[in-house]
């Protein structure tokens, strides 16, 4: 089977980059891309603020779930507290991983109630810096979450009782068979930037799959010794492209 692609955009809030994202957009409802969407419910972090806040926020998330993109619950304010790395080990930071069952639960619950105010379903979950650790993935059970983006595997895999669509890459790159999801920020995109991902996307655009028809294939096996062997290779792979000189 030719690899798969699913896209995903973090930091989606009110005061994104909305010219960067607006032309994005164009581009995603000309080539008919249904996307994750990682939307942070209330946020607090200085370093999501490109601009001023859009009134009709909310209005376009709903817009973006009735069209069948996947909105994911971001966290909850997008606020690192803690110097732990998660279960996917990528970043020494979190605002979830490390802390009690209890704190958990209660951020989790108060990022609904304000998804629920909005009137807007989560459909899966993104952690804020890929953080997140046994203890989230309980309590997004607890909470009605099962489906997970993120993870170092190449196919869909069940987890500590969620779904799991992987995701390894932060650029579109011609890939062996398998499911790859490219994780991408418009906030801090120029021009340039902006030129390589509408080139990307109208190549990729073939397979580009629609997350919610990717998870309605056949259900997704237990995590197995292949998927962390892959995941330990990619994870050191990543690590040693970090301490490369650019």
């Amino acid at each position: 089977m030719r690899a798969r692609y699913l896209v995903r955009f973090d930091d989606v809030s009110p005061t994104m980059n909305w010219a960067a994202w607006d032309r994005v957009q164009t581009w995603l409802d000309e080539l008919a891309i249904r996307p994750i969407v990682a939307v942070v419910p209330d946020n607090q972090d200085p370093q999501l603020e490109c601009g001023p806040a859009r009134a009709d926020f909310w209005d376009r998330v709903r817009a973006w779930q009735a069209a069948g993109w996947f909105v994911a619950l971001h966290g909850y304010q997008h606020r690192y507290v803690t110097r732990e790395p998660g279960l996917v080990g990528l970043n020494p930071f979190s605002e979830f991983a490390g802390l009690p069952h209890a704190e958990q639960l209660g951020k989790v619950q108060d990022a609904l109630r304000v998804f629920a105010r909005e009137g807007v379903r989560p459909d899966g979950w993104v952690a804020p810096g890929h953080s997140f650790d046994a203890v989230t993935v309980r309590v997004l059970h607890e909470c009605g979450i099962d489906v997970i983006s993120d993870g170092f595997f190449t196919r869909r895999v069940r987890h500590l009782g969620a779904t799991w669509l992987p995701q390894q890459l932060w650029r579109f790159r011609r890939m062996p068979a398998g499911l790859w999801t490219v994780c991408l920020h418009t906030n801090t995109m120029d021009d340039a930037a902006l030129a390589s991902l509408r080139k990307a996307l109208h190549a990729f655009a073939p397979a580009i799959r629609a997350p919610h028809d990717e998870l309605r294939e056949a259900p997704a096996p237990e995590l197995g010794m292949p998927d962390l062997a892959f995941q330990a290779a990619w994870r050191a792979a990543l690590r040693l492209r970090r301490q490369q000189p650019h």
